[in-house]
């Protein structure tokens, strides 16, 4: 074999191998770019309950924000709203899971405190929707003023009853915040007309069937009027007063903007209604996660308001807009 016959074969197998080095940098390049692209922020919410029209459109709220700000979102919420230990352990999972971080609707301000705080030490920035937490790592409380919200029902069932009367007020159960706020707010503004009395307070739960044999069991006594501080309570007291034929008899204020409570609304089975912003709290729990994330400060507080909603104003547009948050 001569010198130049090596040489002329020996020319493939370089340009072989230098177009397989071009082609594994090729390769190679199109592998790690996933892993130079940043990748999107991991947001949980929990919430109190999946079992709620209210808590689906706090959810709905959040997943507009959600795929406006590019982040994903992962919801978790207990079947009942007292399984407070299945709350702890949604959050303990989104610390474990590493989710970047958490917007949380407490089913119990105190005892979700150290899970938040747990949270916020893994530099998971919190925040509260709905009921505040007893925490100082939370970064910020987006809700309603429920003092104020209690007052506006006791004030509106008070012009309802003519200033003079016979009330019954159910709650959610003892020691939530939220709850107590509401039911303070009612019987402090019911305390200004010496002729309007509060007969009773009763704690109805989540559980639809023993909080319907409580309100039954208080319109079997004479009532004229009585406040439903929550949704579940709402809607018991709505099919009750139907039930019993008592429309127009008892006067009724309620709270949230239930398809049950509507209609009743419109139907004249109950004369009020305290509507919320639920679409909003979800919305800027996820908004105002991401700001944290960038570094932005965010809001110690914001209050989404309540209205006070009855037949006269319940087809106001702005009024239609909080009732059907889904229509444009």
């Amino acid at each position: 074999m001569t010198r130049g016959s090596a040489a002329f074969r020996t020319v493939p197998v370089l340009l072989a191998a230098f177009w397989g080095l071009l082609l594994l940098a090729s390769c190679g390049s199109e592998n790690t770019e996933p892993h130079i692209a940043e990748s999107k922020k991991q947001i949980a919410l929990v919430l109190k309950t999946q079992n709620s029209d209210y808590w689906k459109t706090v959810r709905t709220g959040a997943e507009a924000a959600a795929k406006e700000f590019g982040v994903e979102l992962s919801v978790g919420a207990p079947k009942q709203e007292e399984d407070v230990q299945g709350q702890i352990q949604l959050v303990n999972e989104a610390v474990n899971y590493k989710r970047d971080a958490l917007v949380l609707a407490a089913n119990d301000d105190q005892a979700l405190a150290e899970a938040a705080g747990q949270a916020a030490e893994r530099g998971m920035p919190v925040i509260a929707i709905d009921t505040e937490i007893d925490s100082p790592r939370v970064r910020s409380f987006i809700g309603i003023d429920n003092f104020e919200a209690g007052r506006k029902a006791g004030l509106k069932m008070a012009s309802l009853v003519g200033n003079r009367g016979r009330i019954a007020v159910i709650g959610f159960k003892p020691s939530v915040r939220t709850t107590e706020q509401r039911e303070q707010g009612v019987l402090d503004e019911l305390a200004k007309h010496s002729q309007m009395k509060v007969v009773e307070q009763v704690e109805c739960a989540s559980d639809p069937a023993p909080c319907a044999r409580q309100i039954r069991r208080l319109l079997q006594e004479p009532v004229d009027g009585i406040v439903a501080l929550h949704a579940v309570s709402s809607i018991e007291v709505v099919r009750a007063i139907g039930e019993l034929g008592l429309e127009g008899k008892v006067k009724s204020v309620t709270f949230d903007s239930t398809a049950e409570n509507i209609e009743s609304l419109q139907e004249g089975v109950i004369q009020a209604t305290i509507i919320q912003n639920p679409f909003s709290m979800g919305y800027l729990g996820v908004k105002y996660a991401v700001e944290a994330l960038e570094g932005k400060k965010v809001p110690a507080r914001f209050d989404t308001g309540t209205k006070v909603i009855d037949q006269d104003n319940m087809f106001w547009s702005d009024n239609q807009k909080l009732l059907f948050p889904f229509v444009k």
